[in-house]
């Protein structure tokens, strides 16, 4: 029985108020949207008929395979130390809970992985009820009720047997009603599927013989007995009640599913059925309808909708108000696994703000669970959109929603997994298997009823257990055949306790501060408004903190061991400084935190260090002065000054001890934070200029090489001078609105100011903007530039102050002394800048700005080159060298390598033919001058003039062309009308240049292959700019310039004149060349005479290697034997079908007798010599169709190398031939006298 304290069902769950509707679905996880997943729309549905219609492509014939009965886990199960607990316990008090969160983990089995522990807690609460796995077992053995076959929960807990019995418990786990009889389950079999109708007042029973029974919960009474609502002879395996009154879902083993009907009329039961879905198209192995009614809030109320799954296909459709399909899906998997199908109900919130309730399906099998949302399409119509999928590496066999986020998954292993849908990470992991878990195998293979069932289904059925394993809200049921247990989900506050409980304190903090972070996963039992639990949780964590600074203190190691010390307290300091920082709970931080580790060295130093990456994270701007002190002092001491600057600009001025931060700064040179006390504690910008820029100035003025600190410091307050110009805090942050004008000129009138304060009479003038420009000229004066691009300086104030920047700045530098030449050079590139951005507004006198010309354009000069093109270029660009002559100009910027300006003076002044010039010129954009050349010749604003010229160019400055890229001087004569005409007169340019003259044709041959038409092959040779002659040279000055190409473009080209290519390769003596264009013009006898020729001297080259132990060379050289004897076979036997016998002799007979001739010298040689027998039997089986036997085996016997030998030496030269022709009489009749003895001498 349930302990004292757990009562009867709660009336919230008979009818739901609208207002409490989110509360009640237990909707505490974070919600998705649509953008989140972006849901696609569905397109057309099928029709049933269409369904019904198509082969089921995962199902099996009965003849594929044979049964093997699946082995089941064989494990007793040990019921000491664990819980008695109702279906509704997720609340239950802390002494129910407590045996089951220690002693049950080793005397039930129950394991986990110690990874998810540490990262979640336990998450699950796992009881067993007692009250009603003893009432099964006393059933079993006193009324022979049987084992437990399936169950259904509702407000009450129904559990059918194997010999028909039926029985209902109370949510207090006492029996309430016992239904049916042993007699009644001897003639309906045991009971297979069970169902509870909305409010617990109709019982549906089905049965393993097919019978399906109907009860009255409140009478216990048997209302109806149904034998014909679904295919004879075969068993129940499901039965569900939908939404619609009265209407029930049956599924049989014969795989079809019907539509029940209850009615009563006049105080009579009636019922009848429909099929909805016959098994002969595929047998349906679970339903799972979608039940709405207690949702009156949502718009899916008037459909009854239904998801079927058969062995391979998720089906799902409406079956009021009228039978239609609305989605399928392909499931392929093992035949050995059953489909799987739950139904949860899900907030999404939309993209203007509101929040609808849509239903979620998950469906799957073996290892891929996919999830699909049901809502309205367009037109109301209904669809389902895939949201996403996840694959598992177990098999599973059963499914079950524990909220809107978390699925339960049983595995074959017979373990609980839960994970979370959206992020697919594995929570927990439960083991199961003393359980012994009840399975339906024997219902779906019909054995009650014969065995009358597919194969198919027998086999995935084999592991069936859709009733064993039933979610009711958020709370997973399991019936075993000893035991009947609960899994239910831990709120976040009884995970925290698990832990703290189990000695895991530390795990109970960092999960406690995920959680208010909103980063733990599986959190349930807020009873708060969200932007309220961050105070529950809050006030939980102080408490954990308590405890645990408490269990630290009094677990503190012997302070005579100084390294277990340190470890104890950085083990323990570090995690609560996280969690106290995390939760905001500074007054835990700086109260009882600091007071407990303050009072030892150890601790204090361990926990000051600790604050520190939460100070640079501006976690902690705020701090006690006392503690910043501390933590100074500690910094200081420990000589980690970088990290002491680093916390002072990070926290607030209030938090620091000025005096005591300024004196650090000064003594150690921390400057950033000098800047940032000044500037934020005091709001004081130019103080901290002034001293700083007077500090760089003395060290500049010792005449001492400036140490890295002193150009660190120059450096900082050049980024210091470009931060407050832009309106930007320094080191970090922004100024405020209501400061940025004062800062900008307040700093501006510091730099340009004409003597510093309490100023000696031997000061120079302009000593800040003086002792910056010494520093380094080039990065002020960039600082200035970008300075000038903020609005103030746009204004005609700023116009003015701007002109006064410049004339200091020439004051300073030009008219005064102590600046080189670079530094100079960086004014007169800054001051053209500026000129030309500026459209006159900036005006200095003609002498100074020859000087800035004559600095911008110093061809001695080869600093900073581009940036003084681009600055001249500039200048150039908005009219600032109007006045200058153009002539004068142009030989600066030559002189300079200015190209870039000389193409704008000359695009200015019309003459396009020698911009030309400017890029062949300029190394940099050599490759650009195609696309001028083209663009020009393209282009319609253009004289024929200035074409003309642009030709001359070309043809002038071809040789330049060609050394940089000769494919794009191709395309360009070949694709540009108005250039393809000078085609032969570039060729008449480069008749003296044999190497220019061969790129050029080379490209413009090789353009032609590479971007010939599909039909240009076979076009005529005289069509188009590229002649035969032109080709014939070609091929000339290839024969002599790269003469081993020539026999391969011979091969591959078209539209040369065959008789004079010939000509030009016999002067050339390319003998490949030759015999392949002399076989071309039907000359075979002289191409096999040339190759014999070029054979010959291969054979010598490999017999002259055989000298050397070189292995590799002779592989080379017989590899090139081998290539020209392949080529003399083609050729011979190309002339054998144009000559008479005794001409084909004259072919074929030379080639053997050089084969036969190599073998002697082989003879110590064996694999070389195997080689060559190999060229031997391949000229021989080659030669054998053009010339007789008789003739072939006379002229091989006559070889020393087979004179004396007998017949079996030659036989491997005919084999392949004799077998091919074994019926050839000539051949037989030459075979008795050459094998009669089996030795055959011709010599």
């Amino acid at each position: 029985m349930a302990a004292e304290g757990e009562g009867q069902l709660s009336n919230d769950l008979t009818k739901i108020d609208e207002t409490d509707l989110l509360k009640q679905l237990d909707l505490q996880l974070e919600e998705l949207d649509d953008d989140e997943f972006q849901l696609p729309p569905v397109g057309e549905l099928p029709t049933l008929e269409s369904i019904l219609s198509e082969n089921d492509p995962g199902s099996v014939s009965d003849d594929e395979f044979s049964l093997q009965p699946l082995t089941q886990p064989k494990t007793t199960f040990c019921t000491e130390g664990c819980d008695t607990l109702s279906v509704h316990s997720r609340g239950s008090s802390e002494s129910r809970s407590r045996t089951s969160s220690t002693e049950r983990h080793s005397a039930c089995g129950r394991q986990r992985k110690d990874s998810q522990n540490k990262t979640h807690g336990s998450i699950l609460r796992h009881v067993i009820l007692k009250g009603v796995a003893a009432q099964l077992v006393s059933a079993r053995d006193r009324v022979g009720a049987g084992l437990p076959t399936t169950m259904a929960v509702g407000n009450i807990i129904c559990i059918g047997t194997s010999h028909g019995l039926i029985l209902v418990f109370e949510p207090t786990q006492a029996l309430k009603f016992c239904l049916g009889s042993t007699q009644l389950g001897e003639q309906y079999g045991s009971v297979s599927a069970l169902a509870l109708n909305h409010d617990c007042s109709r019982l549906l029973a089905g049965f393993a013989k097919g019978q399906i029974c109907l009860f009255d919960l409140t009478t216990s009474k048997l209302l109806q007995t149904i034998s014909d609502a679904h295919t004879p002879f075969t068993a129940v395996l499901h039965l569900k009640w939908t939404d619609y009154p009265g209407m029930a879902v049956i599924s049989d083993s014969g795989g079809s599913v019907f539509q029940l009907s209850i009615k009563r009329t006049m105080g009579l039961n009636s019922n009848e059925s429909r099929c909805i879905f016959s098994g002969s198209r595929g047998e349906v192995c679970t339903v799972e309808p979608l039940i709405m009614s207690h949702l009156r809030a949502t718009p899916l109320i008037e459909p009854v909708i239904l998801a079927m799954a058969t062995i391979s296909k998720v089906i799902i459709v409406s079956l009021m108000p009228e039978l239609k399909v609305l989605f399928t899906f392909l499931l392929r998997a093992s035949a050995t696994t059953l489909p799987l199908l739950a139904w949860q109900f899900v907030v999404i919130q939309m993209q203007d703000g509101t929040r609808v309730i849509d239903p979620v399906l998950a469906f799957g099998r073996e290892k891929n669970v996919h999830y699909y949302q049901l809502t309205h399409g367009s037109q109301e119509e209904l669809q389902f959109v895939p949201l996403q999928k996840t694959t598992v590496s177990y098999v599973m066999q059963g499914l079950a929603w524990l909220n809107t986020r978390m699925l339960a998954v049983f595995d074959t292993r017979e373990r609980l997994h839960v994970i979370d849908v959206k992020t697919q990470e594995e929570l927990e992991e439960v083991d199961l298997a003393h359980l012994e878990l009840v399975y339906a195998s024997s219902h779906f293979k019909a054995i009650a009823t014969g065995g009358n069932v597919s194969k198919a289904m027998a086999l995935a059925g084999e592991r069936a257990c859709y009733h064993s394993i039933v979610n009711f809200g958020s709370q997973v049921l399991l019936l075993g055949t000893k035991s009947f247990q609960v899994v239910t989900v831990r709120s976040w506050e009884d995970r925290l306790d698990h832990l703290v409980r189990g000695g895991h304190s530390r795990e109970a903090l960092q999960l406690a501060l995920d959680i208010y972070q909103d980063k733990a996963s599986a959190v349930v039992g807020f009873k708060q408004k969200k932007e309220k639990r961050q105070q529950v949780v809050q006030e939980k964590i102080r408490l954990l903190l308590d405890q645990y600074l408490d269990s630290a203190q009094a677990t503190l190691p012997d302070r005579g061991n100084l390294a277990v010390l340190t470890q104890h307290y950085s083990h323990v300091v570090s995690l609560g400084v996280k969690v106290a920082v995390g939760a905001g709970l500074e007054d835990v931080l700086f109260g009882r935190m600091w007071k407990t580790f303050s009072e030892d060295g150890v601790a204090k130093g361990i926990f000051l260090e600790a604050l520190e990456p939460y100070i640079l994270s501006d976690q902690l701007p705020d701090m006690s002065p006392s503690i910043t002190q501390c933590l100074l002092s500690h910094q200081e001491a420990s000589g980690r000054l970088q990290a002491a600057e680093a916390c002072i600009v990070h926290l607030s001025v209030i938090s620091l001890d000025l005096h005591q931060a300024m004196t650090l700064c000064w003594s150690h040179g921390l400057y950033d934070a000098i800047f940032y006390i000044y500037t934020r504690g005091m709001k004081d910008f130019v103080t901290p200029l002034e001293e700083l820029v007077t500090v760089l100035c003395n060290a500049m003025d010792s005449g001492n090489t400036l140490t890295n600190n002193q150009v660190m410091l120059g450096n900082k307050i050049l980024v210091y001078v470009s931060c407050c110009l832009a309106g930007r805090a320094y080191p970090h942050g922004d100024i405020a609105k209501q400061e940025l004008q004062q800062v900008k000129h307040e700093v501006f009138k510091c730099l340009t100011s004409l003597h510093s304060k309490n100023a000696k009479s031997s000061e120079n003038s302009y000593p800040f903007l003086r002792t910056l420009l010494r520093f380094d000229t080039r990065e002020f004066l960039n600082v200035l530039a970008l300075a000038f691009e903020e609005a103030e300086f746009t204004s005609e104030l700023g116009m003015q102050q701007r002109q006064r920047v410049v004339d200091i700045l020439i004051q300073v530098m030009v008219e005064g002394q102590g600046f080189g030449p670079t530094q100079l050079g960086s004014l007169f590139t800054f001051i053209a800048r500026q000129m030309s951005r500026q459209h006159g507004a900036i005006a200095i006198n003609r002498q100074l700005f020859d000087m800035v010309l004559n600095h911008l354009t110093a061809g001695d000069d080869e600093s900073y080159q581009e940036e003084r093109q681009t600055a001249l270029l500039e200048l150039l660009q908005e009219g600032g060298l109007a006045h200058y002559p153009h002539d004068h100009l142009l030989h600066k910027a030559r002189q300079a390598g200015f190209y870039r300006v000389c193409e704008f003076v000359y695009e200015e002044r019309g003459e396009h033919e020698k911009i030309v010039e400017c890029y062949l010129e300029d190394k940099l954009r050599q490759h650009q001058v195609f696309t001028y050349i083209r663009s020009v010749l393209a282009s319609q604003q253009f004289t024929d003039l200035h074409a003309q010229k642009i030709k001359q160019q070309f043809v002038t400055h071809i040789r330049t062309l060609l050394d940089i890229d000769s494919s794009r001087v191709a395309s360009l004569l070949l694709t540009m009308p108005r250039l393809t005409p000078l085609l032969r007169e570039v060729v008449e340019e480069l008749q003296s240049d044999d190497q220019h003259l061969y790129s050029a044709l080379h490209a413009l041959f090789t353009y032609r292959s590479t971007h010939a038409s599909p039909g240009a092959k076979g076009s005529e040779p005289s069509e188009g700019p590229l002649t035969p002659e032109l080709q014939e040279e070609y091929i000339d000055l290839m024969c002599t310039l790269n003469p081993s190409h020539v026999y391969t473009y011979l091969k591959g080209a078209e539209g040369y004149r065959l008789e004079q290519t010939l000509e030009i390769c016999k002067r050339h003596n390319q003998q490949e060349s030759t015999a392949f264009l002399l076989e071309r013009a039907g000359d075979i006898k002289g191409a096999f005479d040339i190759l014999l020729v070029i054979l010959k001297t291969k054979v010598d080259d490999l017999l002259n290697s055989l000298s050397t132990d070189d292995t590799p060379n002779h592989t080379v050289n017989l590899g090139h034997v081998q290539a020209q004897v392949v080529k003399l076979v083609r050729v011979c036997q190309l002339g054998s079908s144009q000559l008479e016998e005794e001409g084909r002799r004259e072919l074929w007979f030379p080639l053997l007798d050089s084969l036969l001739s190599m073998q002697p010298p082989l003879a110590s040689h064996s694999k070389l010599g195997e080689e060559v027998r190999s060229m031997v039997g391949h000229v021989v089986n080659s030669m054998i169709t053009h010339i007789s036997l008789h003739a072939i085996l006379e002229r091989v016997m006559r070889d020393p190398g087979y004179c004396g030998g007998n017949f079996a030496q030659i036989k491997h030269l005919l084999k392949g031939k004799f077998f091919q022709q074994k019926s050839d009489t000539a051949l037989g009749g030459h075979l008795p006298s050459l094998s009669a003895s089996n030795k055959v001498k011709f010599c």
